[in-house]
């Protein structure tokens, strides 16, 4: 199968793109960023095509190209909630909200297998109702609310797709040795449960593949769902890598 990821060279894109030269059944990577992607020495690039646009709401013809005949695509661009304060909300609306109907239309344009699935990472506590209007980051969760409706629609707006949103709580990860403290506080503080959602990011990634790879399960995945589907496709991982 042939996977676009948007957002390839992010914290999650980097993962999505290193645990996907480890399935089989993936045998070509469209990985779409505004600079090169960087793997650890001795991966496996064979599979993997770099995209390289300028802006995610560009797409030249010579980039659509690369989308055509692609069966699925995990999208991962956004402005986060602790950035937007470095840009106008225009922008922000403009990267996480329009850019995304963009380059999904780009996609579909350039003629994607059937079904194409298009899994969508959003944010635990999105809120469906853009009526309600947050106390905490209000415009901003609004805006993102709107997104995943928006995306929602997109079944029923084009013939043969499919979509799933994530909404994913804290990503863990240990890129950083601070990154690695609070990954590891959340790993004692889950051995009695998750009271504040949380997922890893080798988790996250492995749970969207599998919605790609395999067929989405339902149409939102909350964080417990993210877990659950992640933990079993990392062992599933595993299993074909000793065999």
């Amino acid at each position: 199968m042939k996977l676009i990821v948007a957002g390839a060279t992010g914290l999650l894109g980097t993962e999505i793109i290193r645990q996907s030269l480890r399935i089989p059944e993936i045998t070509e990577v469209v990985a779409l960023a505004r600079k090169p992607v960087h793997l650890d020495e001795g991966s496996d690039i064979s599979k993997i095509k770099s995209v390289i646009i300028r802006d995610y709401g560009e797409y030249s013809d010579d980039v659509k190209a690369e989308f055509a005949g692609a069966d699925a695509c995990i999208w991962t661009v956004a402005i986060t909630p602790f950035r937007i304060k470095k840009f106008d909300f225009a922008e922000v609306k403009r990267v996480c909200q329009d850019c995304t109907k963009i380059g999904f239309e780009a996609m579909y344009q350039a003629g994607p297998a059937r079904p194409f699935r298009f899994v969508y990472l959003s944010a635990d506590g999105t809120l469906r109702d853009p009526t309600k209007k947050p106390a905490i980051w209000g415009d901003y969760q609004v805006m993102r609310c709107n997104t995943e409706l928006m995306v929602l629609k997109f079944p029923t707006e084009h013939e043969g797709v499919d979509v799933c949103i994530a909404q994913p709580g804290v990503i863990a990860n240990s890129t950083t040795w601070s990154r690695a403290l609070v990954a590891n506080i959340f790993r004692v503080v889950n051995l009695v449960g998750r009271p504040f959602p949380n997922v890893h990011r080798s988790e996250l990634a492995a749970a969207a593949l599998s919605q790609a790879v395999n067929g989405i399960e339902k149409e939102t995945l909350l964080n417990a769902d993210l877990v659950r589907i992640g933990v079993k496709a990392l062992k599933s991982q595993k299993t074909i890598q000793t065999s």
